[in-house]
């Protein structure tokens, strides 16, 4: 009995073990994102001798205190370099706050990620991003915040910061919106070594954390398609948007994308979809869908009719005569195609 008691007690024991047990963490199911952007380096690039000339101004060069009761001057601020090495983790940065603006990258985690993607070693870094401003000059104006108190010149403090050596500018267009990145770093080696300024518009795969991705919208050629029952038609996707956390459109709508959705039929029986064909089999009303990402987004309604249950009574278009039959049109009540049939001679 006490063996089985000792027994018992162990079993207890191992199955109580499990109960706390941790569990992992389910990883994030990271989604590449492909976009359209246009590059604006060349116009990105002229605000680095505005951040200098910013800089080196005892009159610009202040920040409030704590308390806005006095402006703290920032002398003898040395010029920052221009680090082609930063630019690109800038220009990285503007595609990604162009699908989700704020300094969480899409796929999760800081900015500071970027650099160890790209093999940059840095001491201290900061980021300054914008978006809507359509010159680079707006966009300087809007980090410099000379109207702002403390608590709104976090900008301002990283351009006018003793802490920086070297800085790099993004700036991309993307769904008729710009968006503009200053990225600044304290770098042990800076990259000086000149490149030329990309301002060319290309396919951009952002990684994106699909639980950051709230809806995914693809729009057909027709919101409905009617079709016969042997009637084959090719739907064309027009529109394929995503609505992003943290997406700031400027109210132009959501994010297009490039990526191809998966599309299907709801009802098979009904109607039929393959090689780009929409194809009738049978009476009956479905719906085709769009998917994305495992998403699925509103469809259009397919409506597939037989015309032999919707012909109408008939219109004589021919009057028989005693020695030649006469002829009687039929029109389909849906799709308004026709048929002809003939009237014999001795038809009243």
């Amino acid at each position: 009995m006490k063996k089985t008691k000792l027994r018992l007690l162990l079993l207890l024991l191992f199955i109580g073990g499990l109960i706390i047990l941790p569990q992992k963490a389910k990883a994030a199911e990271i989604i590449p994102v492909n976009i359209s952007v246009k590059y604006g380096q060349t116009e990105a690039r002229t605000i680095f001798d505005m951040i200098n000339e910013m800089r080196t101004n005892p009159d610009d060069a202040w920040c409030w205190d704590a308390y806005d009761n006095e402006k703290i001057p920032c002398p003898n601020l040395e010029e920052l370099k221009y680090d082609y090495d930063l630019e690109r983790v800038a220009m990285k940065r503007a595609a990604e706050i162009a699908l989700s603006y704020e300094h969480e990258r899409p796929m999760g985690g800081k900015v500071w990620d970027v650099y160890n993607e790209e093999n940059i070693k840095w001491l201290a870094a900061g980021e300054n991003i914008s978006v809507g401003h359509t010159t680079a000059a707006e966009a300087n104006l809007g980090w410099r915040e000379d109207d702002k108190t403390y608590a709104g010149q976090g900008h301002r403090r990283n351009m006018l910061s003793s802490d920086y050596n070297c800085v790099g500018i993004g700036h991309v267009y993307y769904n008729g919106v710009h968006y503009w990145v200053e990225v600044f770093a304290n770098r042990p080696e800076i990259n000086t070594t000149e490149i030329p300024a990309n301002d060319s518009t290309e396919t951009v795969s952002v990684s994106v954390d699909k639980k950051k991705i709230k809806k995914v919208d693809v729009t057909f050629d027709q919101d409905s398609y009617s079709l016969r029952i042997g009637e084959n038609i090719t739907p064309i996707i027009t529109e394929t948007r995503i609505d992003v956390v943290n997406f700031s459109s400027q109210g132009r709508g959501l994010a297009p994308v490039l990526d191809t959705p998966v599309v299907s039929i709801d009802d098979s029986s009904v109607a039929s979809y393959n090689n780009n064909q929409l194809s009738g089999l049978k009476e009956g009303t479905t719906n085709l869908r769009a998917t994305l990402y495992g998403m699925t987004a509103s469809g259009s309604t397919v409506s597939v009719h037989d015309c032999k249950n919707h012909w109408g009574t008939g219109k004589v278009t021919k009057k028989p005569t005693c020695t030649e039959p006469g002829e009687k049109t039929f029109t389909c009540s849906i799709c308004k195609s026709t048929k002809k049939e003939s009237v014999p001679c001795n038809w009243t």
